[in-house]
């Protein structure tokens, strides 16, 4: 049996599209639906990054969400949806550069589970490599760059608070709210609302435990 390492391989993704239609990560839509639809407008021009092959655009299209962009690594998947959903946009892209986005231009940009598999690797979820915080560093600029001001960023997400708000907090252009859902297992939702201002109180209640998320680099 492989390990979860091999989450972090493109050339594990483009063979598993090759065949895989559809598969949700942690939840489809309807779990999380009622904290992320009132954030966004039936207008809003939306990615969704690290894609892959969920079916929480198609859900949000057929709720009337119609500007909808997908965005992969894999040029396998976005080949295959570009075929088999022609009425949305479909880009090849590293989130952790997103370079074929222009900047400014989006006013919501949609991720569910795609940094844990980014991060995958990681030997400890409390002292993370400098590679590792590095790439954070390069998705969240990214994502702030490709948002319009007072646009928001919405990762859902299995990693606990006092892991990824402090990883967040790296990111100085942006506020953050959490927000959780599900009963047995549960989940969270992230919201950063580019130009906003993080409550101070969730800030420092998050920042004091898994320090190290938030450690300079050199």
């Amino acid at each position: 049996m492989e390990s979860n390492s091999q989450y972090a391989r493109m050339d594990y993704w483009d063979e598993r599209f090759q065949t895989e239609k559809k598969f949700e990560w942690l939840s489809g839509l309807e779990a999380f639906q009622h904290i992320v639809c009132p954030l966004i407008s039936k207008d809003s021009r939306i990615a969704h990054i690290g894609c892959g092959s969920s079916q929480v655009s198609m859900q949000l299209y057929d709720l009337g969400y119609k500007n909808i962009t997908n965005v992969d690594y894999s040029q396998v998947l976005i080949e295959n949806g570009k075929l088999e959903h022609p009425y949305m946009e479909w880009i090849a892209d590293d989130i952790t550069s997103l370079e074929n986005l222009a900047d400014d231009s989006y006013d919501v940009v949609l991720e569910k589970a795609t940094i844990e598999a980014i991060l995958v690797t990681e030997k400890s979820a409390w002292e993370p490599s400098d590679s590792a915080l590095r790439s954070l560093e390069s998705i969240f600029s990214s994502i702030s760059r490709v948002l319009k001001p007072g646009g928001v960023f919405i990762s859902i997400s299995f990693t606990q608070p006092h892991f990824r708000i402090p990883a967040l907090l790296r990111e100085k252009s942006w506020s953050i709210e959490m927000f959780e859902f599900g009963e047995t297992f549960h989940y969270y939702v992230y919201v950063c609302r580019k130009g906003g201002k993080t409550d101070g109180n969730l800030a420092e209640r998050y920042s004091a435990i898994a320090k190290s998320w938030l450690r300079p680099l050199c």
